[in-house]
């Protein structure tokens, strides 16, 4: 799930919608002349001032070229994170050529970190920036310097971040960026604005891929309208279901509809959830034998705020029930944030091996301590207790092969010493943990030939893009994995803002310019859009869906709820519900 420190990463990449009619902007906005709403500069990505403790805007006093400049200053000294600004652009046409950013850049008391422009083949990298700290950049009171990086991709490079930073206290202003390819200025063209309202053709066009449903909520008389999930998933073996939030109750009672009837008539016998591995290990105990108490595991064993829900609950329940009678489904995870249950699992299989329980004991305690975490959440391992784990765990590996257990109990045994290598590889680089959620659920298919999976997991996940865990199971998977994103109109959500317990939520509503603001004139409440098909038929309204934006959250309350781009290529299928309510935490 996109927690804490994973929401403050999606709060950054929040890049600003344009959410006024005719907004227009060029297709970079280099120069920072064009602004979205509340004065931002369109088209860039900003940082989430209540989190990462630094606000951007667009300035019009402080210009080197034009009318405006992108204005960067620390708001809560408190936070210590970094500003950025950035976008992420496809590598073609930058792969396998040297790219220059350049542009001009003014500081203000800038006296204790500094200022300067960030160009790169992948995500930010926060565990490089804390280090990367002395003899660049802009720093002190000056006037417009100018800046340029160089730097040659990759031919294999997939994206290109450009962008600006400000470290520590003081404000900074940027302006008239340029991007040369071998020497080639890049043109920066106006491009059209995004489409605010639907005509009667469009209309028709998008009510051709509609499968309207009846309820997010199960009944005794369930009619027939998810037989179209057949369909849908066609020879799919492994079927992930999104959310745009971590609290909206009909986003959550949908999935739980879908997924009793994906293991009730279409073969999905394990569910798998964004929560730790070998937590889920003891649910799926309780499912199978009912040790235990469902609460508890869900609030002090898998410890998510955002699964302890009542609508989490119930589909617990159901899968509890489901397997007294007969119809079999497994729980699983597929998440590596924490070292979970991972030791006690291991202590049990060598409980008659002195010397492993001896280095279990000192993997235990190390774990414990070797993951700290920074004022805006970035995981910041200790690398001297980290070797010394990894060595410890190198022996335990080797005598795993040596108990009298079968070869599946000690693929398990292995997995988990994966598990914990995966927990202390985390760092400054978000996509990390994505591809071990890749590879932890491969690993799952791979021992379960024969069962179909369904996935549970936030949009930002299960997105067929590059560096995200959808990215790397569509490489791997092809066909194989399809994926439903989930969005909303208007409503209410639970989710915490920084420093705050989780509570009730107003979500920002679609304004013209985003995604959910036009499928709402369509006039059916709940659908699903097929965007696939949309996509092999090659449909017109393709050209401007991906024009607008539509809404990403997460557990964190953020500033901008609209800052994803691209929907038609990330999804599969979106499914839209006019309004949410709050979750129901217990």
């Amino acid at each position: 799930m996109l927690l804490r420190r994973m929401a403050a990463a999606v709060a950054v990449s929040a890049v600003l919608a344009g959410c006024g009619p005719g907004m227009r902007t060029t297709a970079y906005n280099l120069d920072f002349e064009y602004a979205a709403e509340e004065g931002r500069p369109a088209q860039w990505g900003l940082p989430d001032a209540p989190i990462f403790g630094y606000a951007a805007s667009s300035c019009r006093t402080q210009k080197q070229h034009g009318a405006a400049s992108l204005h960067l200053m620390q708001s809560d000294s408190g936070k210590r994170g970094w500003g950025f600004f950035w976008q992420e652009l496809p590598a073609d046409p930058f792969a396998g050529h040297e790219v220059e950013l350049s542009g001009w850049i003014r500081t203000q008391d800038v006296t204790k970190g500094f200022a300067d422009l960030y160009l790169s083949d992948g995500e930010i990298d926060y565990a490089v920036f804390a280090r990367d700290t002395l003899n660049r950049g802009v720093r002190n009171t000056t006037q417009w310097t100018h800046v340029s990086l160089k730097k040659r991709f990759d031919a294999h490079a997939s994206t290109m971040r450009i962008g600006g930073i400000l470290k520590g206290p003081g404000q900074a202003w940027f302006d008239n960026m340029e991007l040369t390819i071998d020497g080639k200025p890049l043109r920066d063209t106006l491009i059209p604005a995004p489409k605010v309202r639907l005509t009667r053709a469009d209309k028709r066009e998008l009510r051709k891929y509609v499968y309207p449903l009846r309820s997010c909520d199960c009944g005794e008389n369930d009619p027939n309208d998810l037989q179209v999930l057949d369909a849908l998933t066609g020879n799919g073996t492994l079927v992930a279901l999104g959310e745009n939030t971590h609290g909206s109750s009909e986003i959550y009672r949908l999935k739980n509809r879908m997924i009793r009837h994906m293991a009730e008539n279409m073969g999905f016998g394990i569910f798998s959830l964004e929560a730790g591995m070998s937590e889920c290990y003891r649910l799926d105990e309780y499912i199978h034998s009912g040790i235990g108490s469902p609460e508890y595991l869900l609030r002090t064993v898998i410890g998510m705020w955002i699964w302890c829900t009542q609508e989490m609950l119930n589909l617990v329940e159901w899968m509890r029930v489901s397997n007294q009678f007969g119809h079999e489904i497994a729980c699983t995870g597929f998440d590596m944030q924490y070292p979970g249950e991972t030791v006690a699992i291991l202590e049990a299989a060598f409980a008659h091996d002195g010397q492993a329980l001896q280095l279990l004991g000192e993997i235990d305690a190390g774990l414990k301590k070797t993951l700290t975490y920074s004022n805006v959440n970035i995981p910041q391992a200790d690398p001297a207790i980290a070797g010394n784990i990894v060595r410890a765990l190198s022996q335990i590996e080797s005598r795993i092969g040596q108990l009298p257990a079968d070869e599946a109990e000690k693929a398990w045994l292995r997995q988990l010493v994966t598990l914990q290598r995966q927990y202390l590889g985390q760092g400054g680089l978000f996509s990390r943990r994505d591809r071990c959620m890749a590879e932890n659920l491969l690993w799952i298919k791979r021992h379960n030939p024969a069962s179909r999976i369904v996935v549970w997991a936030h949009n930002g996940h299960i997105e067929k893009s590059g560096g995200k865990m959808g990215g790397f199971l569509k490489e791997s998977l092809g066909e194989e994995y399809v994926n439903f994103g989930f969005t909303f109109y208007d409503g209410k959500y639970t989710g915490i803002r920084p420093g705050n317990e989780e509570q009730v939520q107003d979500a920002q509503r679609a304004c013209p310019g985003t995604l959910e603001y036009l499928l709402d004139k369509l006039g059916e409440p709940l659908f699903i859009l097929d965007l696939k098909k949309m996509r092999e038929e090659k449909s017109p309204a393709l050209t401007w869906l991906d024009r607008l934006r539509f809404r990403h959250i997460g557990a964190v309350k953020v500033e901008n709820e609209f800052p994803d781009l691209g929907i038609t290529e990330k999804f599969d299928y979106l499914v839209f519900i006019r309004e949410s309510t709050p979750s129901h935490p217990f």
